[in-house]
């Protein structure tokens, strides 16, 4: 019989009996221990899993990634494979697609955000399918899995090796946060054969940046990762375009695109061929990563600019006889920034030395000078644009340079003498300023002229006698087009510059006077130019050396200063070579590809802009360091006062040089006429004995000239 009241509810009296058989004060201790004890098991179990992650191995190595050097834009110049043979570009979060982004964590790892390493979710989802279809059918790695597995590079098929990865997974969570675990993937993601990472895989096959991706792009640099080996578009078109489609339908599915943008996006198509990595201002971007010994540069060059100047000194020079090369620089003359830097026409090309850089190499300016050369007479005030010059025959101490076509045009304009690149001109007002000082506005400039060691610079450095660098030589003009004040040639934007060593980085001392440079400026865009060119608009000068061995060209407008070298990298002649006939065309066809800026003309206050008639007397006729006329009549040998060793006591030959005058010459020794060809300015004086002599000769215009010899026995 029951004791329960008749009425009584049962589940009453059932927490009534519970309560006693189960809460009795004999059970409750047991109660308090077992629960006492399972909290113990508990934290042991989790001191014991959290020593188990924390003492797995660091999944974390070095990655040795791409060396890469960028434009002003952001933009790939060249890309060097990393120390290990990848090419594995480094990117960050903020500059992969974001389309990217999620595309990836839908397909890959949904609970990216939400779970520690491992999605147990998807592991046991992973697990049941595969016991239930006696195979794999997806994946539970997370994307953490597959970073230590990525980092680890050891296979994972195994339990023991699963366990290791799910470990290594927990414990790369405690070490680094969700986004430096992405960023590990997006650089690590194996993309087929050397190429990892979004980045470099978004240059193979797209030619692009990773920030701008389409839909299919995204879809399909998320698929190669799976199978890498079979879904490279370049092998197995078929396999990347089943796999690019399936994950542009998940992503349809899950949301992340519209119907007409996924169908658009199955509708692109699939690149074949995968592109070179960019290889632009290679000998520059080698040079930069070596002097700033780290794996990532930005630059101030102009990537779109170099592609197509490039191509077009690469076009230029496969028409040319083996072995010669060309080299380029263009400078923006206001800033010193470089917008591109051409070392070789094509780097590959070892038949042409192309893996030498010809912008550092060391070469004769031939004519290139002579603009300096003139404005340093401009500012010394000895010559003026419109000074006549005596285009003629002369003797330098002992040495007597002629025209590179071996003619004399006689009386010029300084302006004639540079546009039509005289050399005895030249040579003249050097003689009058003095070629140290041509060495030192070089320096000023910014160039590092060489000259022989312990050699004195000479009269010839006016023609190109002193070794320099296309570098230099941009440097020279860039400080000519910018008023006369250096400019420090740079590859670092402006606005880097400016931030590190404050306003005005580019500005030098002055070299010569805004004048100086106003005056060249005026003549040089006034060069004849055989039909290059627009006229008036370019400003330049070529040169070529002796030998024929190198061909200049350089050229500004009102913002860039585009400086052109060709010859042979062995330093060979190249017979017929002229810097007019080879230089030049390529100065105005890169022109043309850069686009020309409008030069301002206004003339300085203190330029004097006057015909020779109205000039100063002093200034309407060039006059010699001797301060005579370049025409006026001397005996250059022998010199006045020389005293000259006899083959015989009794009598000799002797040698006399005429400078200046104009024939018929009347010569005499000691006032007594002698015979001597009276149209020639050389020759023999026959029979002439030792002693003191005094030799004359007389002019057409009765001019006369002397010099006093002692004839020694």
């Amino acid at each position: 019989m029951s004791d329960r009241q008749p009425g009584a509810p049962w589940g009453r009296e059932w927490r009534r009996e519970w309560r006693r058989e189960w809460l009795s004060p004999s059970r409750r201790k047991w109660w308090c221990a077992s629960i006492l004890i399972l909290l113990v098991l508990l934290i042991a179990a989790r001191l014991v899993a959290s020593h188990w992650v924390a003492s797995a191995p660091d999944p974390l190595r070095q990655i040795h990634y791409s060396p890469l050097v960028l434009d002003r834009q952001q933009q790939p110049l060249s890309l060097f494979l990393s120390a290990d043979g990848y090419w594995r570009r480094q990117v960050t979060l903020e500059q992969v697609d974001r389309g990217y982004i999620d595309m990836l964590l839908a397909y890959e790892d949904k609970r990216f955000e939400s779970h520690h390493g491992v999605d147990w979710l998807a592991l046991m989802r992973s697990g049941l399918q595969a016991a239930w279809h006696g195979e794999i059918v997806s994946g539970g790695s997370t994307l953490t899995m597959q970073v230590v597995r990525l980092l680890d590079g050891r296979p994972t098929r195994s339990l023991a090796a699963k366990v290791a990865q799910i470990r290594g997974a927990l414990a790369l969570e405690q070490r680094l946060d969700k986004q430096q675990i992405l960023e590990l993937y997006l650089n690590l993601a194996p993309m087929g054969g050397n190429l990892e990472g979004v980045g470099a895989a978004s240059l193979a096959w797209f030619g692009k940046n990773p920030g701008w991706l389409s839909a299919a792009e995204s879809a399909l640099l998320v698929a190669i990762p799976q199978s890498p080996a079979r879904r490279i578009p370049s092998r197995d078109t078929e396999a990347a375009l089943a796999a690019r489609n399936r994950v542009l339908a998940r992503s349809l599915s899950s949301g992340l695109l519209g119907e007409e943008v996924a169908n658009e996006a199955r509708q692109e198509p699939m690149p074949t061929l995968q592109r070179p990595m960019p290889r632009l201002a290679w000998h520059l971007s080698r040079r930069l990563l070596e002097q700033s010994n780290q794996g990532h540069v930005e630059t101030s060059l102009d990537a779109r600019l170099q592609r197509r100047l490039e191509r077009q000194l690469r076009e230029w020079v496969v028409r040319q006889p083996r072995p010669v090369t060309a080299a380029m620089l263009v400078v923006d003359h206001h800033t010193g920034e470089l917008r591109a830097s051409i070392g070789a026409a094509d780097a590959l090309d070892a038949e042409r030395a192309g893996y030498v850089d010809m912008t550092q190499a060391l070469r004769s300016p031939g004519s290139t000078l002579k603009p300096l050369v003139y404005a340093l007479g401009f500012d010394e005030g000895v010559v003026h644009p419109e000074t006549l010059i005596n285009d003629a025959p002369h003797d330098f101490d002992g040495w007597s340079p002629a025209n590179f076509d071996g003619r004399y045009l006689g009386p010029m304009t300084i302006r004639e003498a540079l546009q039509s690149s005289r050399n005895l001109p030249a040579v003249a007002v050097l003689d009058a300023v003095g070629p140290g000082r041509l060495l030192g506005a070089m320096r000023r400039a910014g160039a590092e002229p060489v000259v022989p060691s312990g050699a004195t610079p000479g009269l010839a450095v006016a023609l190109g006698g002193v070794g320099t660098r296309l570098e230099d030589m941009a440097a020279i003009y860039a400080m000519i087009a910018n008023e006369g004040r250096a400019v420090r040639l740079t590859t670092v934007p402006q606005e880097e510059g400016e931030a590190a060593l404050g306003p005005g980085i580019s500005q030098g001392p002055r070299v010569i006077s805004a004048r100086a440079s106003w005056y060249l400026a005026d003549i040089l865009r006034q060069t004849p130019r055989g039909g290059l060119g627009t006229p008036d608009r370019i400003a330049f000068k070529t040169g070529t050396s002796y030998g024929h061995r190198d061909a200049w060209s350089i050229g500004f407008d009102g913002r860039h200063v585009i400086a052109i070298w060709v010859g042979r990298a062995d330093n060979g002649s190249m017979p017929g070579a002229l810097g007019a006939r080879s230089a030049a065309p390529l100065l105005f066809s890169a022109f043309d590809v850069l686009g020309i800026e409008a030069p301002d003309r206004t003339p300085p206050a203190d330029a004097l802009i006057a015909s020779t008639a109205e000039l100063p007397r002093s200034l309407r006729q060039f006059h010699g360091a001797s301060g005579q006329p370049l025409d006026a009549m001397r005996i250059v040998v022998p010199r006045d006062g020389a005293e000259v060793q006899l083959s015989s006591a009794d009598s000799a030959s002797l040698f006399v040089r005429l400078q200046g005058g104009e024939p018929p010459f009347h010569w005499l020794v000691n006032n007594q006429p002698v015979a001597m060809d009276e149209l020639r300015r050389e020759g023999w004086l026959e029979d002439i004995g030792g002693g003191f002599h005094r030799l004359t000769v007389l002019d057409s215009r009765g001019r006369s000239a002397s010099a006093a010899v002692s004839l020694m026995p």
